[in-house]
């Protein structure tokens, strides 16, 4: 080639790369990234609906009204939602904090919701923002005591390990008040390894996704700029008290303990609420709740509340089987498959000997690779999963999930369930420490979209399930399955130490996904001291989204006076309680709003024109199950007999008018024991998205031979994977013991 050719070629070469040249320098430099802000609240008024009051009940609630809420949501501001709504994974962009205020008023019609980022990644100006916003939605009416919205201000603490003794799970921290003068400086996170993984995201990554997705360039501009910010925040001295650190340093705990401890220095009220606590995406198999019962890791002027359900999945109900087994002298085993439940060990074992089948060999040699598997799955905890090399979703049918469960959350942990916090007891002090937590609902939704429950539509942007096989980037990575070589990869677990992520597959995790729940308030009033005292006082309960009107109330306290859910009562008589519950009311399509261009841009862009909408008509209430909890009396003391689910059923007539029961512990004075008691209220049927889970094939002997996973070609790809569930709601307990006799 002559020089001059050669000449020509570097000139048309630099002409053409040009672009890419200036794009890459621009994404690296971050010329182009854009710091996105809280947005803008809606001030136009929209009425409210008080739906627990005037109701006809024996039950005195003259002065008190069912509000409905949801506690736990996302914005942007959190990374992880920031990426999960990059237009490149089926996401609209970003999603502010304003968003959730004007979802909650236009869309959900809630009564009150908190935004609840996740403090790791918070910025000073982004929690300053954060404040402003939720000031400014709560500022839609001058009318205190009545608003038509309760914003209430938060962070969540995002705690997890992959050691058992370590891990304490995640945690909503609501703040009592939203003015500037009594509102911490700072939110707290916790140990940031899991949130770090995604600040060492490539380059490329965002790169890649701008020049394929051009003209939504400007969302991965922004969410580099975003990610940059955020790397080069400084941590706060652990060792310098709340009030004397620097405005704009990001402050850890690293325990609930300290967590507990900083809270107690900035001295303003709030509470601490545990949630997705029997998740096995974020949860190690092992995990238990006795991990945490003591002095230093649970404090009861905090931890009051437990979110029960929320759109990844009921934490409410125990079990007796366990992903793994272990002894007095810590050996792991894996457990033989039981009703309702295949350990992912176990499975681990039957996909090598299929692909040993496949490769023509014996009977005795395909059973050997098979044990081989399930040891080498056990002893590579928590990282089992990758010890099958290239395997496929569908490989794992049904394993390591409660097939049992209502909508349960994705590989379920029965000693992280609410149930099991209640039956065990910490022994190690004088007086016996147990937990006593009422139950919510709530949504985690990551969209800025609070009270999703409302209508079972629009599952990419009503639920978190947003997985679509068409979607590489979502795609499981790995190598291709190799069955000449049936054997599984022997991990060496040194190397995972410092990682805090557990392996998954997405595609399976969106079939348990769902649309968010509520907590609903007995409230002496619509203000936020009212809503605050309820939940304070545990006189608040959790719906799977249906906003069903529940009462669960002692009936014979020796006061003479009514004690409702979520009391603490001594008792000298066998307890007498009463249920009453009315259905939801069935919704209509559409929304009904009298609206002017804002309002209708948001019910366009936010609501997608599906709005809460109730008709006159409800949704039968079938039946109301007790579920009776005796604590543990003793260290050691089995757990499976003292969790009775369920205690006590009663089925209901078919009636609008709801369903009421009546009835008496006559066991109760002569266990000579504390017992607790909720209610749970069950609906008819009626869709909901991913009610069926994997959607199973099953062979004659009911086993699960093939899944059908929601956003699978193959599975359940389009649509809103709907199925019919029963919604209901969980009651807080009441905790029932007898007078201690005087000394």
């Amino acid at each position: 080639m002559s020089p001059k050719l050669i000449k020509y070629f570097a000139y048309g070469s630099l002409i053409l790369f040009s672009p890419l040249i200036f794009l890459t320098l621009g994404m690296y430099f971050n010329w182009f990234g854009v710091y996105e802000g809280a947005g803008e609240n809606v001030q136009e008024a929209r009425s409210y609906t008080i739906l627990g009051k005037g109701i006809d009940t024996p039950i005195d609630e003259s002065v008190k009204q069912i509000l409905f809420g949801d506690l736990h949501v996302h914005s942007t501001f959190s990374l992880d939602a920031f990426l999960g709504n990059l237009p490149i994974v089926q996401g609209e962009g970003v999603h502010p904090v304003s968003d959730a205020c004007n979802f909650a008023r236009f869309c959900s019609n809630l009564d009150f919701f908190a935004v609840t980022d996740h403090a790791e990644w918070l910025t000073r100006r982004e929690w300053k923002d954060t404040i402003s916003s939720i000031q400014n939605c709560a500022s839609t009416s001058s009318d205190l005591d009545n608003p038509p919205i309760i914003p209430l201000l938060g962070w969540e603490w995002t705690q997890k390990s992959i050691t058992k003794s370590k891990h304490y799970g995640h945690k909503n921290v609501i703040l009592r008040s939203i003015e500037s003068d009594a509102i911490p400086l700072r939110p707290i996170g916790a140990e940031g390894k899991f949130f770090e993984s995604l600040l060492r995201m490539p380059i490329s990554n965002m790169l890649s996704a701008s020049l394929y997705d051009f003209k939504n360039r400007q969302n991965y501009f922004n969410f580099r700029h975003r990610k940059l910010i955020t790397e080069n925040l400084n941590r706060c001295s652990a060792d310098v008290a709340v009030r004397d650190l620097p405005d704009d340093c990001i402050e850890r705990a690293i325990t609930p303990e300290i967590l507990f401890n900083k809270l107690d220095d900035w001295g303003y009220d709030s509470i601490v609420i545990p949630h997705g606590t029997a998740w096995g995406n974020t949860a190690p198999p092992l995990a238990a709740w006795d991990t945490q019962l003591n002095k230093k890791n649970h404090n009861p002027d905090y931890q009051k509340l437990i979110e029960l359900y929320s759109g990844h999945g009921n934490t409410e109900e125990y079990r007796s089987w366990r992903t793994l087994n272990v002894t007095k002298d810590d050996i792991l085993s894996c457990p033989q498959p039981s009703p309702g439940f295949t350990p992912e060990c176990h499975q681990a074992g039957e996909i090598i000997r299929e692909r040993c089948r496949v490769s023509a060999g014996s009977i005795e040699e395909c059973d050997k690779r098979a044990r081989a598997a399930r040891e080498n799955h056990v002893n590579s905890n928590p990282f089992g999963l990758l010890t099958v090399p290239g395997s496929e979703s569908n490989e794992w049918l049904d394993s390591g999930q409660c097939l049992d469960c209502f909508l349960p959350a994705f590989n379920y942990r029965p000693q992280m369930s609410a149930q099991y916090a209640l039956a065990i007891r910490d022994f190690t002090n004088e007086e016996p420490q147990g937990y006593r937590f009422g139950f919510i609902g709530s949504s985690d939704n990551h969209q800025s979209r609070p009270g999703t429950g409302y209508k079972e539509v629009l599952r990419y942007l009503n639920s978190d399930s947003k997985y679509s096989s068409k979607n590489n980037l979502l795609l499981s990575m790995g190598p291709k399955k190799e069955p000449q070589l049936p054997s599984t990869k022997i991990l060496d677990l040194k190397k995972f130490e410092d990682q805090i992520s557990l392996p998954r597959k997405v595609e399976r995790i969106s079939s348990f996904l769902y649309t968010g729940g509520l907590v609903a308030a007995h409230s002496k009033g619509r203000n936020r001291e009212a809503l605050w005292n309820s939940m304070d006082t545990r006189e608040v309960y959790a719906t799977s989204g249906d906003r069903i009107l529940l009462w669960f109330d002692l009936m014979n306290h020796d006061s003479g006076l009514i004690q409702p859910m979520g009391s603490e009562v001594d008792l000298k008589n066998n307890p007498i309680f009463r249920v009453k519950a009315i259905g939801a009311q069935i919704q209509k399509p559409g929304c009904d709003l009298n609206t002017n261009a804002k309002v209708s841009e948001v019910i366009s862009q936010l609501c997608k024109g599906e709005c809460f909408n109730p008709s006159d008509l409800r949704k039968i209430i079938t039946s109301i199950e007790i579920v009776r909890i005796r604590p543990q009396s003793y260290s050691g003391e089995p757990i499976d007999p003292l969790i009775e689910d369920p205690w006590k059923t009663f089925k209901c007539e078919p009636s609008q008018e709801g369903c009421e029961v009546e009835f008496e512990d006559e066991q109760f004075l002569g266990s000579n024991r504390e017992i607790v008691y909720y209610a749970r209220v069950i609906q008819e049927p009626s869709q909901a998205i991913n009610a069926n889970g994997f959607s199973c094939d099953f062979n004659e002997n009911g086993q699960c031979i093939a899944v059908n996973l929601c956003g699978e070609e193959k599975g359940q790809e389009a649509g809103d994977c709907l199925g019919l569930v029963e919604e209901r709601a969980w009651s807080s307990p009441i905790f029932v013991k007898v007078p201690k006799k005087p000394l």
